[in-house]
Protein backbone atom coordinates (compact mmCIF):
# COMPACT_ATOMS: atom_id res chain seq x y z
CA UNK A 1 0.00 0.00 0.00
CA UNK A 2 2.73 2.46 0.98
CA UNK A 3 4.63 1.66 -2.24
CA UNK A 4 1.56 2.60 -4.32
CA UNK A 5 1.32 5.97 -2.51
CA UNK A 6 4.96 6.74 -3.34
CA UNK A 7 4.46 5.77 -6.97
CA UNK A 8 1.30 7.88 -7.20
CA UNK A 9 3.09 10.85 -5.65
CA UNK A 10 5.99 10.57 -8.09
CA UNK A 11 3.64 10.33 -11.09
CA UNK A 12 1.50 13.30 -9.97
CA UNK A 13 4.58 15.41 -9.16
CA UNK A 14 6.06 14.56 -12.56
CA UNK A 15 2.86 15.59 -14.34
CA UNK A 16 2.73 18.87 -12.40
CA UNK A 17 6.36 19.61 -13.31
CA UNK A 18 5.67 18.89 -16.99
CA UNK A 19 2.60 21.15 -16.99
CA UNK A 20 4.51 24.01 -15.34
CA UNK A 21 7.40 23.55 -17.77
CA UNK A 22 4.97 23.54 -20.72
CA UNK A 23 3.32 26.77 -19.53
CA UNK A 24 6.69 28.50 -19.06
CA UNK A 25 7.86 27.44 -22.53
CA UNK A 26 4.55 28.44 -24.10
CA UNK A 27 4.55 31.88 -22.50
CA UNK A 28 8.11 32.56 -23.63
CA UNK A 29 7.56 31.37 -27.20
CA UNK A 30 4.30 33.17 -27.90
CA UNK A 31 4.52 36.80 -29.02
CA UNK A 32 3.77 39.47 -26.48
CA UNK A 33 0.80 41.41 -27.85
CA UNK A 34 0.13 43.47 -24.74
CA UNK A 35 3.24 45.63 -24.82
CA UNK A 36 6.06 46.15 -27.25
CA UNK A 37 7.85 48.77 -25.21
CA UNK A 38 10.71 46.44 -24.28
CA UNK A 39 11.09 44.63 -27.57
CA UNK A 40 12.13 46.36 -30.76
CA UNK A 41 10.32 45.76 -34.00
CA UNK A 42 12.93 45.34 -36.68
CA UNK A 43 11.88 47.55 -39.57
CA UNK A 44 12.10 46.61 -43.23
CA UNK A 45 11.68 50.14 -44.55
CA UNK A 46 14.59 52.21 -43.39
CA UNK A 47 16.13 55.36 -44.72
CA UNK A 48 19.60 54.03 -43.83
CA UNK A 49 21.57 50.92 -44.76
CA UNK A 50 24.91 49.22 -44.25
CA UNK A 51 26.91 49.53 -47.47
CA UNK A 52 30.01 47.56 -46.48
CA UNK A 53 31.83 45.78 -43.67
CA UNK A 54 35.62 45.54 -43.98
CA UNK A 55 38.38 44.33 -41.70
CA UNK A 56 41.74 46.08 -41.70
CA UNK A 57 44.46 45.83 -39.02
CA UNK A 58 42.16 44.15 -36.45
CA UNK A 59 39.52 46.84 -36.91
CA UNK A 60 36.02 46.54 -38.29
CA UNK A 61 35.12 49.38 -40.65
CA UNK A 62 31.39 49.94 -41.07
CA UNK A 63 30.27 52.10 -43.99
CA UNK A 64 26.62 53.16 -44.19
CA UNK A 65 24.42 55.39 -46.31
CA UNK A 66 21.26 57.37 -45.69
CA UNK A 67 20.44 58.93 -42.33
CA UNK A 68 22.23 56.43 -40.09
CA UNK A 69 22.62 57.83 -36.59
CA UNK A 70 23.82 54.86 -34.51
CA UNK A 71 25.39 51.44 -34.91
CA UNK A 72 25.58 48.43 -32.60
CA UNK A 73 28.08 45.58 -32.79
CA UNK A 74 27.56 42.42 -30.71
CA UNK A 75 28.75 38.84 -30.73
CA UNK A 76 25.19 37.54 -30.23
CA UNK A 77 22.36 37.66 -32.76
CA UNK A 78 19.65 38.98 -30.45
CA UNK A 79 18.39 42.34 -31.70
CA UNK A 80 19.24 45.10 -29.21
CA UNK A 81 16.41 47.25 -27.92
CA UNK A 82 16.53 50.94 -28.73
CA UNK A 83 17.98 51.84 -25.30
CA UNK A 84 20.75 49.22 -25.24
CA UNK A 85 24.22 50.43 -24.22
CA UNK A 86 25.74 48.95 -27.40
CA UNK A 87 24.45 51.86 -29.55
CA UNK A 88 27.25 54.21 -30.56
CA UNK A 89 26.91 57.36 -32.65
CA UNK A 90 28.15 57.08 -36.23
CA UNK A 91 29.80 60.10 -37.85
CA UNK A 92 29.80 60.76 -41.59
CA UNK A 93 28.33 57.29 -42.26
CA UNK A 94 31.54 55.55 -41.13
CA UNK A 95 32.59 53.82 -37.92
CA UNK A 96 35.72 51.90 -36.91
CA UNK A 97 35.94 49.56 -33.92
CA UNK A 98 38.55 47.12 -32.62
CA UNK A 99 37.66 43.45 -32.98
CA UNK A 100 39.00 40.05 -32.00
CA UNK A 101 40.13 37.39 -34.44
CA UNK A 102 38.13 34.14 -34.75
CA UNK A 103 34.78 35.67 -33.73
CA UNK A 104 31.52 36.34 -35.47
CA UNK A 105 30.03 39.80 -35.07
CA UNK A 106 26.51 41.06 -35.76
CA UNK A 107 25.99 44.68 -36.76
CA UNK A 108 22.80 46.78 -36.63
CA UNK A 109 22.19 50.40 -37.52
CA UNK A 110 19.49 52.76 -36.31
CA UNK A 111 18.14 55.62 -38.43
CA UNK A 112 16.90 59.05 -37.35
CA UNK A 113 13.35 57.67 -36.90
CA UNK A 114 14.60 55.03 -34.45
CA UNK A 115 14.15 52.13 -36.90
CA UNK A 116 16.59 49.28 -36.37
CA UNK A 117 17.97 47.32 -39.33
CA UNK A 118 18.11 43.59 -39.69
CA UNK A 119 21.57 42.38 -38.61
CA UNK A 120 24.50 41.88 -40.92
CA UNK A 121 27.26 39.56 -39.80
CA UNK A 122 30.96 39.22 -40.37
CA UNK A 123 33.27 36.38 -39.39
CA UNK A 124 36.80 37.39 -38.40
CA UNK A 125 38.45 33.99 -38.93
CA UNK A 126 40.61 35.36 -41.74
CA UNK A 127 41.10 38.85 -40.29
CA UNK A 128 44.56 40.34 -40.56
Amino acid sequence: MENNNKTNFIVVAGIIILVVFGVVVGVNLLPNYESNSYYVKVEDEMSAKIDSLNIENHKLIITTSGDTEFYCVKSTRSTPDSNNICWKRIDNNKATISIYKYKKYYIWIKDSNGNISIPMSINTNNAN
